[in-house]
């Protein structure tokens, strides 16, 4: 089963450099990067923790958690699907609406998980939120576009017996 990775709009392309979605790439990245750097204390620092938030402190890491990743596949799948979507969204609304679009919409999808569970000590992090949003605002500005895929699968399929096989060489 091939082409589950969207790369780009195969109806269109846009009319302006997306200045900003490669800009909110490249801050993800640099975030990442410090959570690898600075470990556990940096990520408890910076995500969501809804118990906090909910009395009254660490407001800002309802910001800041939008642009933390908890493993290098969801950060690379997270703005793979940005810059897939990202740049005809960005073209079709101009940059600072495209912005605000972006962060409203994680800001909405941080906060629907601090509500779902008030007093959770988990850490919440992640632009997934903000970039479902600019995938629904492709849906909606663009039905019938075309998307260019990848011709690589991603399974996670199990072959049977693949592990006593490699017991059994050890």
């Amino acid at each position: 089963m091939g082409g589950l990775i969207p790369l780009s709009d195969a109806s269109r392309r846009p009319a302006r450099l997306p200045v900003v979605t490669a800009f909110i790439i490249v801050v993800n990245v640099f975030i990442f990067l410090l959570e690898l750097m600075r470990g556990d204390a940096f990520v408890m620092q910076w995500s969501a923790i809804p118990a906090q938030i909910i009395s009254g402190h660490h407001w800002i890491t309802i910001l800041t958690a939008m642009f933390m990743h908890g493993s290098w596949s969801h950060i690379i799948g997270n703005m793979v699907f940005l810059w897939a979507f990202g740049p005809e969204i960005e073209d079709a609304m101009g940059r600072g609406r495209y912005l605000v679009f972006y962060l409203a919409g994680g800001l909405v999808a941080m906060l629907a998980q601090i509500a779902a569970d008030t007093h959770s000590t988990v850490p919440n992090l992640g632009a997934s939120g903000a970039i479902a949003a600019v995938m629904g605002a492709f849906i909606v500005t663009y039905p019938r576009d075309r998307i260019q895929r990848s011709r690589l699968a991603v399974s996670s399929r199990v072959v049977p017996g693949a592990f006593r096989r490699c017991a059994r060489s050890q």
